[in-house]
């Protein structure tokens, strides 16, 4: 029996709208071809979808609602790529890996997931990668690897119990990290008697 997913919170959903603005504008601004591209949307729990894409100038754009829901996406292109992903619900996982197989051109990835356990692990080969990656819950965790120059990575985790930074870029590269613990308490450096 499938269970219907949780209503969306128009908060989190007005941001994740948001975040896919502008991935898909940058796409249109990158691309002097007509756009190609997956459009797939899943409410519903247990959910799994599997995208590849092998042309150039290529963009997936994948919103899932519920829990224990996979997304797994391959794009290889010999033009810019595109991904955009938002997952709602709780032990949600993605794997996603983007490779630009002729050189020379942009691979770009949006993702936000919301709730808590989910799993995110990108990968991008290529020149010229940005990704932002985005979680808000508890119990999080993922990993982010940029191969290639003019690598730019912003990593963004808002709750308890997140994981340890795993984060691996080659090349020229810029980074911005946030991780912002709600319940963290921290211990007082040793010698200040509090």
């Amino acid at each position: 029996m499938i269970l219907p997913a949780a209503p969306l919170d128009p908060v989190r959903s007005a941001a994740t709208a948001l975040l896919l603005a502008r991935a898909l504008a940058a796409s249109a601004q990158a691309q002097a071809a007509p756009e190609r591209g997956v459009f797939i949307t899943q409410i519903a729990d247990n959910s799994r979808v599997t995208v590849t894409q092998r042309k150039s100038d290529s963009v997936a754009q994948i919103m899932q609602n519920g829990a224990g829901n996979e997304a797994s996406a391959r794009q290889d292109g010999d033009g810019w790529t595109g991904l955009v992903l938002a997952q709602e619900g709780d032990d949600n996982s993605a794997i996603l890996l983007q490779r630009d197989i002729a050189g020379g051109m942009k691979t770009g990835a949006a993702v936000q997931q919301t709730g808590n356990g989910n799993q995110l692990e990108l990968v991008q080969d290529g020149s010229d990668n940005q990704a932002e990656l985005s979680q808000v819950g508890e119990d999080n965790t993922k990993t982010a690897t940029q191969m290639g120059d003019g690598n730019r990575l912003l990593w963004a985790q808002n709750g308890d119990g997140l994981s340890d930074l795993q984060i691996q870029q080659t090349g020229n590269a810029a980074l911005q990290i946030t991780q912002n613990a709600a319940g963290a308490q921290f211990a007082p450096p040793p010698g200040t008697g509090g």
